[in-house]
């Protein structure tokens, strides 16, 4: 049998890149670098240093860096303790670390519309 995991398609957008625009990623996406515009993905991931401006849809969501936008996670939004997050929310479940900087709205999904 094979490991669900191990069949995952991971995208990375490296430090230095800048991508801008509606992006649309499957599975896994990790980033280290700039993105601005619309973002959809089944997993994201962002390092310490990256930047995010964006309308950002997903199922997992995980900031160490800086973003701005709008975020909808259907599951699980993790800040940590390295992330500077400014926007409105709307996540099934929220984790901030301690010393994570954020400043928006946090609405729960059955109160969004």
């Amino acid at each position: 049998m094979k490991d669900k995991e191990k069949d995952k398609d991971i995208s990375i957008i490296n430090k230095g890149c800048s991508l801008n625009g509606t992006l649309d990623f499957k599975e896994y996406l990790i980033v280290a670098g700039t993105v601005e515009g619309v973002l959809n993905a089944e997993s994201v991931i962002t390092e310490e240093g990256s930047f995010i401006k964006a309308d950002v849809t997903s199922e997992k969501f995980t900031i160490a860096g800086r973003f701005e936008g709008n975020i909808i996670v259907a599951g699980t939004l993790t800040l940590l303790g390295t992330s500077n997050v400014r926007g409105t929310i709307q996540c099934g479940n929220l984790i901030v670390e301690e010393g994570c900087i954020l400043n928006g709205k946090i609405t729960p999904p059955e109160l969004c519309h």
